[in-house]
């Protein structure tokens, strides 16, 4: 049997791998269809809802189903504060 050679690793940091997130794709592809800038800061003027607007980021609740169909609402969230894409008055990116 031969003998395995021995492994020789650099010094200093760990080298990270960082996998780009699957979702991306998907996620971007919703917002384009919902004109929604999902995954961003934003403040939200909301209709029909208890709250008349909120700030923070634009998240997706639930995934919609497919085929995507932009006429369906999508269901979101600010800082907790879930809404559908209906409910959406106006909104505005901020820093």
């Amino acid at each position: 049997m031969e003998k395995q050679p021995e492994f020789l690793f650099p010094e200093g940091p760990a080298a990270s791998v960082e996998l780009p997130d699957p979702r991306a794709g998907f996620y971007g592809e919703v917002a384009e269809l919902w004109h929604l800038p999902l995954g961003q800061r934003v403040r939200v003027l909301l209709k029909s809802h208890d709250l008349p607007e909120v700030s923070g980021l634009l998240e997706l609740e639930r995934a919609p189903d497919l085929p995507l169909n932009p006429r369906e609402p999508l269901q979101l969230s600010v800082g907790g504060i879930r809404f559908g894409s209906t409910q959406v008055n106006s909104w505005t990116l901020i820093g």
